[in-house]
């Protein structure tokens, strides 16, 4: 979920959906704007040495009064510029405003949240059989597009790709491999085989060792 107040910025960044699905390998993005349900919070905080000199011996006041203020009148402050605190007027640029995501306890483990103060992300980080899957998948794709590269390879090139699992090493990334032929050879246009199918007369231009999820494997590409 990305939330930002403005729907015009919301809509400009929707262009990076598909690189934010690859990238982290979700498979929806929530754009948002509407604070209600995506749980978005407000929180007011000082540069402490500048407004000390402006406030003087109230600054004691506002230090232990800021943390009590709502998340609605640090909203309210955005919009007036104006807010008070411990009796004490403190008007625009007084405050820094931060928006927020604050998780219960029960959803610290199913999620991740981060902002800058003004975009916040809330990220599923559950592991989840299906996409992890994919991810094995995208992992492979990767790690032979950049062997392809360093053979000095075009992206028109066709070659056989190979590779060689210790034994009993590897299930899930072959299975990987399996469940998602079609994304794999679409994007290299070669599906890797075991070493075992690669002829004699075939001549290999790179092998390098590779490692995906802590697995060790040798990855090699061949003339068909």
């Amino acid at each position: 979920m990305v939330f930002h107040p403005d729907q015009e910025w919301l809509d400009d960044v929707r262009s990076l959906e598909g690189y934010i699905k690859s990238e982290l390998n979700v498979q929806n993005v929530i754009f948002t704007s509407d604070e209600s349900t995506s749980g978005v919070r407000y929180r007011a905080v000082a540069d402490w040495p500048v407004l000390g000199r402006k406030l003087r011996k109230d600054i004691g006041r506002v230090k232990n009064g800021l943390p009590k203020v709502s998340s609605d009148a640090v909203k309210e402050y955005v919009k007036t510029g104006k807010l008070v605190v411990d009796g004490i007027e403190l008007v625009e640029g007084d405050l820094t405003v931060q928006r927020y995501l604050e998780l219960p306890e029960s959803a610290t483990e199913k999620y991740a949240t981060h902002t800058d103060n003004d975009v916040v992300v809330r990220l599923d980080i559950q592991v989840h059989p299906g996409l992890m899957g994919q991810w094995l998948a995208r992992e492979m794709i990767n790690r032979v597009q950049k062997l392809r590269k360093k053979a000095g390879l075009q992206a028109t090139d066709d070659v056989d790709v190979f590779h060689k699992f210790e034994t009993g090493e590897g299930e899930d990334l072959k299975v990987a491999m399996e469940e998602h032929q079609e994304m794999i050879s679409k994007t290299v246009r070669s599906v890797p085989k075991d070493v075992s199918h690669r002829q004699p007369h075939q001549k290999v231009l790179i092998e390098e060792e590779q490692e995906v999820a802590e697995t060790k494997f040798v990855l090699s590409l061949a003339h068909p």
